[in-house]
């Protein structure tokens, strides 16, 4: 789920991945296309849009906007995105695009640093839009 591109729209996808059995080892090998997050709904371009927005003083909701299709949400969910502090969490355990450091920072710092650790990876150059650089950074770090 997400934008399939920095200025995209949200939009919700199915994504068929292909399984493949190593014969030797009888290992499982699961492949699907660049940007997708293990264990995770929303693609890495996604996540990283909302930790830009979220980073750089955006409300929950306006990071959310940016970032999901679905428009019906709980009444609980116009103060707090619960999906973006289970991102930030991780992403301050190193769980999430391997950023580490982070422990001490609170939630909307966690997020700013990731984002632009995230552009840096994108190949971020100074004065373009660093929310294009964190979402190609995320999907490279995916």
């Amino acid at each position: 789920m997400g934008p399939q591109s920095a200025r995209g729209r949200p939009e919700a996808l199915v994504v068929k991945l292909r399984r493949y059995r190593c014969r030797e080892c009888r290992a499982i090998l699961v492949v699907g296309p660049r940007g997708l997050v293990l264990g995770r709904l929303y693609g890495a371009g996604a996540i990283a849009l909302a930790f830009a927005a979220y980073g750089h003083g955006a409300s929950h909701r306006a990071a959310r906007a940016q970032t999901s299709p679905s428009r019906v949400v709980g009444g609980s969910a116009a103060e707090r995105w619960l999906t973006l502090v289970r991102w930030v969490e991780a992403a301050r355990r190193g769980r999430l695009f391997g950023v580490t450091g982070l422990g001490d920072l609170d939630r909307r710092s966690v997020a700013k640093q990731v984002a632009l650790v995230l552009a840096a990876r994108g190949g971020h150059r100074l004065g373009e839009d660093l929310t294009r650089s964190a979402f190609e950074g995320a999907v490279i770090a995916a």
